[in-house]
């Protein structure tokens, strides 16, 4: 099953190290990402701490294993023929600390877990969040948004990891725009976010949050397997509106098919694979296209093996 399961002496040494964090062999993907498209991965581990997750990537980048970092897996999909490497889920680096109006979040916190963090401590100015099916690494990288919010924000420090050595970033070097981050233009991992909020009444926060994770559930297909948004918003188009002025909702190919609640949103119908997913993102764009002269940017990451 690949690289990692060859007999050579490095190769059993590398089993060995997996093994012993607690890694998973031949682990689905599918069941590891919001689509639930996807095959089986060499290794999946889940580290319990800072440490071990940075130990984990340095031993990846030393014996030239590839990995990949998963968060919730709402804005990816993986291959069918799955992931040669291994996949290091942040999901149990769930801690949350607060010093006054200031929380400290680890890289796998839940975002609708830090919403109800900051109800609880009556902190207000990520509502907009609530309902949001990510963790906080994720939503740093990409800079996520909603409502005319974003998260990047209320970021007053990060900490990092470069490749090789643990950083601080803050100030000046915290670059924030739609839907990117310093993080994502340097390839950093998230290891903790700091984030400056305000107080406020907490039945007010709360009932913020409940009114815009509403608009959701009447606006997009909570009960369906999808990644979120698939398109950006490109030259101040919005995608779900001119998908569905082209009258694309409901348009399938094989198991993918377009919301017919959003049409913005791909959902898993039937099975699909990631080529499903791709041929029909193809399909939306060159519609775009031909009728609007916009090439659409996709927010969703396409992870694996091509073969």
């Amino acid at each position: 099953m690949g690289k990692l399961f060859n007999k050579s002496k490095k190769d059993v040494s590398t089993g060995y190290f997996f093994v012993n964090t607690g890694a998973i062999k031949n682990e689905e993907l599918g069941k590891h990402n919001s689509i639930r498209i996807g095959g089986k991965a060499d290794y999946f581990v889940e580290p319990k701490t800072i440490k071990e997750l940075v130990k984990i990537i340095k031993f990846c980048k030393q014996n030239k294993i590839s990995y990949y970092i998963l968060g919730n897996g709402t804005k990816v999909v993986f291959s069918d023929n799955g992931f040669r490497g291994v996949v290091i889920c942040t999901k149990k680096l769930n801690e949350l600390t607060k010093r006054k109006n200031t929380v400290c979040a680890m890289c796998g916190v839940n975002l609708f877990s830090l919403n109800r963090f900051l109800i609880k401590n009556s902190l207000s100015g990520l509502e907009f969040s609530y309902g949001i099916p990510g963790t906080m690494g994720g939503a740093i990288f990409m800079n996520a948004g909603a409502y005319g919010g974003d998260i990047g924000s209320f970021v007053q420090k990060l900490q990092v990891f470069d490749g090789k050595k643990i950083r601080i970033i803050k100030g000046k070097d915290l670059t924030f725009s739609y839907r990117k981050s310093v993080v994502s233009e340097k390839s950093y991992i998230v290891l903790r976010a700091w984030l400056k909020l305000k107080n406020g009444n907490k039945h007010q926060i709360e009932a913020k949050c409940q009114e815009y994770f509403s608009k959701r559930k009447i606006s997009q297909p909570l009960e369906t397997f999808n990644f979120g948004s698939t398109f950006k918003k490109t030259n101040g188009i919005i995608a779900g509106k001119i998908i569905d002025n082209l009258g694309l909702k409901g348009v399938k190919i094989n198991g993918a098919q377009i919301s017919t609640v959003h049409g913005n949103f791909i959902i898993n119908k039937n099975n699909a694979t990631m080529k499903d997913v791709k041929d029909l993102i193809d399909f939306i764009k060159n519609k775009v296209y031909e009728n609007y002269g916009v090439w659409l940017e996709e927010e969703v990451i396409f992870v694996g093996d091509k073969k």
